[in-house]
């Protein structure tokens, strides 16, 4: 399976940091900026919105942009309701995300380059981060051998003011140490049950569902 779908290659990325199993885009700050590769050769992509749910948010996941009787259906399977204009966190609306399993260095976190890693769950729906990513990941070079390469975002700004950078540059994992350390800490949330396509059912990735 390509890490790019045919429909992102084509069509881009216009519409749709933390310690724990998510890399959160809002965590990374002008202050907080985060290093990661890409692990494996699969990501999840499509359209994501919240609805209300009996005790929290859910988030619904769709492959291609939903209809609103769509949407109003997963909603009722899911014992929630859509959220209004004017609901607390965002009315809901389907936007485009995309999702990588990535291994974090996490040199932002602690300032040692020292520090271990982490491999998370990189979701977003930010064009200012899809957009470069598709567009690095569409290169022929970099899309071949995407492990051969590392992701830095940095963040500039806050609130609506806030715009994301990411550069492309030569991956640790070119050198034998890093490489290794990655594939073990991947390899090791593999065999744990690790499956990204798991968001679809709204589950964990990092859990098996038995």
């Amino acid at each position: 399976m390509p890490l790019l779908s045919t429909e992102l290659k084509a069509a881009g990325f216009s519409k749709p940091a933390g310690d724990g199993d998510y890399l959160n885009p809002g965590d990374i700050t002008k202050d907080n900026e985060v290093r990661f590769t890409i692990l494996g050769d699969v990501s999840v992509s499509g359209y994501s919105c919240w609805i209300e749910g009996p005790e929290k948010g859910i988030k619904l996941r769709f492959k291609d942009e939903p209809k609103w009787p769509e949407i109003e259906e997963r909603a009722s399977e899911e014992g929630g309701k859509i959220k209004p204009v004017g609901a607390k966190g965002g009315e809901t609306k389907p936007v485009k995300f995309m999702a990588f399993a990535v291994y974090n260095y996490q040199d932002h976190l602690r300032g040692v380059k020292e520090n271990p890693g982490k491999v998370q769950v990189f979701e977003f729906t930010q064009a200012g981060i899809g957009g470069p990513m598709v567009k690095y990941l569409a290169d022929d070079e970099i899309g071949e051998e995407p492990a051969t390469y590392d992701f830095k975002i940095s963040a500039t700004g806050e609130g609506q003011e806030k715009r994301y950078v990411v550069t492309c540059l030569p991956g640790r994992r070119r050198k034998p140490e890093p490489n290794k350390q990655v594939e073990a800490a991947y390899q090791e949330a593999l065999e744990n049950g690790f499956d990204l396509t798991r968001l679809w059912a709204g589950a964990d990735p990092f859990k098996a569902p038995f």
